[in-house]
């Protein structure tokens, strides 16, 4: 068998003035928070993959019409750098910054789904009656 040698360049100590990017260290306590190779160490939803990227956000969840693309209801998630770090969840055009916020919306649009879906069982009961 034959051996390869491993060459290694010298490291470079010169300082260049420039700040590295932090990235926090996934926790060890709770391994199921651990970001998967490539996304986001800060915020699990978080969609950007460049290392040490400093503003997060997922603009992924939607629900679209039957052609698969218009969207009808969209959500997501923020976290911006900057002097205000909060982050926020968004349902359309309605900002959350807290998950107690976030719940109380989801269970009226809940409602307010089984409200259409009880609609559309009248309508189209009293258009069939019609004959």
């Amino acid at each position: 068998m034959m051996a390869h040698r491993l060459s290694v360049p010298p490291v470079d100590n010169k300082p260049t003035g420039r700040a590295l990017p932090y990235i926090p260290e996934p926790s060890s306590e709770h391994p199921e928070n651990a970001a998967a190779p490539g996304a986001c160490p800060v915020f699990r939803d978080c969609t950007e993959t460049a290392p040490g990227h400093y503003d997060h956000c997922a603009h992924n969840r939607k629900v679209t019409e039957d052609d698969g693309t218009t969207p009808v209801l969209t959500a997501g998630m923020v976290a911006l750098s900057g002097e205000d770090q909060a982050a926020i969840v968004y349902i359309r055009n309605a900002e959350f910054a807290d998950a107690a916020s976030v719940h109380a919306k989801t269970a009226e649009l809940r409602r307010f789904l089984d409200e259409v879906d009880a609609l559309a069982v009248r309508v189209f009961a009293d258009h069939e009656a019609r004959g």
